[in-house]
């Protein structure tokens, strides 16, 4: 099989895709309207900049 070169953005939309279906089969959804804390913001951004 041909390797193919797969940009950034498309591995990250599947991931995306990947987690939140993992997440509904889990019965674990968030609603759509639901507002992330002020602390948990920043602990998610504290550990995205970790990386």
């Amino acid at each position: 099989m041909k390797r193919k070169a797969i940009d950034q953005a498309a591995v990250k939309r599947a991931a995306v895709r990947s987690t939140r279906e993992s997440a509904s089969l889990e019965r674990r959804t968030v609603p759509a309207n639901y507002v992330r804390s002020a602390k948990t913001g920043r602990f998610v951004v504290a550990r995205n900049t970790q990386k």
